[in-house]
């Protein structure tokens, strides 16, 4: 997820159908115009998405700006700084900086109807912040090249994968950065995890995707990552799998919100709500997503939830040490 890509999302029909407002149930008319996401989803992801939801509401446009989320949100606070966020939904993987434009009130609050089949605790903050699938940073391996599976996070730090452990990077992951944050406030682990991976020469990549790439290559054998990824790859044939650490995996909230002030509100709630409908939900398990409503099947291969433990960010921690964690990180390592 660490390089940038603008595409434009449209109906096949072209852009006569684009302009063609619709009505919706009771005569009223139905969203339309375009509206921009800002977003750290793979490019699959985000096609499959806006394909569908396009054409489920042919007058709508969905521009999309794609990056990693480090430069998601230095684009928003460029854009803060010039006087106006250019999005009118974002979606990506850093939620302390959701929280901190919920504070300065430039989130706009919107309980979607599809939502309400989803648990109420993936409705953050009277509903600016929403949830619309679930992922976990967990703990992978090359299933030719890793003898013994492993357990634990600590097993990265093992000599036996000294030179061929990995993780994405915090300066573009948002879910590597909330991962480093919350263990390094954390008994169990603290810098000193972080010391003692660098001493067995783990290697930091750019993305999520560049780590996936490389334990199916066999670069390297373990690795911390998303979750999804590692099912997919193997869905695909690749040599990999993952395990739930026995000190849990961690949660990655990955929130959808929109920017108050929006131009085309009515739009921007429209695609925000079709995020939980039956379509949109089975879209993400065909990805190798945990689903956020209930009663939608889980992807094959996947845990039952219910029955492990789950790790949450350390969110206050976050917020009030941004700049210590990247710097910290950053020393460790030898990286800025």
């Amino acid at each position: 997820m660490g390089y940038r890509k603008l595409c434009i999302v449209a109906v096949a029909l072209g852009t006569a159908a684009v302009l063609v407002v619709g009505t919706m149930a009771g005569g009223a008319p139905a969203p339309s115009g375009t509206i921009t996401l800002y977003t750290s989803e793979s490019d699959d992801d985000v096609n499959l998405l806006t394909r569908d939801f396009t054409q489920r509401n042919p007058g709508i446009r969905v521009n999309v700006f794609r990056a990693g989320s480090g430069p998601v949100v230095s684009r928003i606070q460029a854009e803060l700084q010039a006087g106006r966020i250019q999005a009118d939904v974002i979606w990506f993987a850093d939620i302390d900086f959701f929280r901190s434009l919920a504070q300065r009130d430039l989130l706009e609050s919107y309980s979607p109807p599809a939502g309400r089949r989803a648990p109420g605790e993936f409705h953050y903050d009277n509903n600016r912040m929403h949830e619309v699938r679930l992922i976990f940073n967990v703990v992978a391996f090359n299933t030719r090249a890793v003898r013994f599976k492993p357990e634990s996070w600590w097993d990265l730090s093992l000599p036996r994968y000294r030179g061929r452990a990995g993780m994405p990077s915090p300066f573009i992951s948002g879910a590597a950065f909330n991962h480093v944050g919350t263990f390094a406030a954390m008994r169990e682990f603290g810098w000193d995890f972080y010391r003692k991976l660098r001493a067995n020469d783990a290697k930091v990549l750019n993305s999520n995707g560049d780590v996936a790439r490389a334990l199916a290559s066999g670069e390297i054998v373990i690795a911390q990552i998303v979750d999804f990824f590692v099912r997919n790859l193997k869905a695909q044939g690749s040599p990999v799998d993952h395990i739930w650490p026995s000190e849990g995996a961690l949660l990655i909230p990955t929130p959808v919100a929109i920017i108050k002030g929006t131009q085309n509100l009515e739009a921007a709630q429209a695609f925000v709500n079709y995020l939980y409908t039956p379509e949109a939900q089975r879209i993400f398990v065909q990805r190798s997503y945990i689903p956020a409503v209930r009663d939608i099947p889980y992807p094959a291969g996947t845990p039952d939830i219910a029955n492990l433990r789950i790790l949450k960010p350390n969110l206050a921690f976050i917020e009030q040490n941004r700049a210590t964690i990247r710097s910290t990180f950053g020393e460790i390592f030898g990286i800025q």
